[in-house]
């Protein structure tokens, strides 16, 4: 969501995704032992590989598995 505020936009983030994801904060996430909230579209993912711009997720809620582009992962 956009509000123009004083001629300037400002971006307004309503749910938990903020963060885009790149390659190399994708491939941290999957060399730490912590558990890390990653989503796509807002649903709650496991990233299960990366290979250049895709990853290969899980959801959480089902067992649907989907491949997608890095940068529409947040967290």
């Amino acid at each position: 969501m956009y509000k123009k505020i004083f001629n300037v936009y400002i971006i307004i983030y309503t749910l938990k995704g903020i963060f885009n994801m790149n390659y190399k904060r994708i491939n941290d996430i999957l060399s730490t032992d912590e558990k890390i909230d990653v989503f796509y579209q807002n649903r709650p993912v496991w990233i299960q590989g990366v290979s250049d711009t895709i990853a290969k997720i899980g959801f959480v809620d089902t067992f649907e598995e989907k491949d997608v582009s890095i940068d529409e992962l947040t967290e």
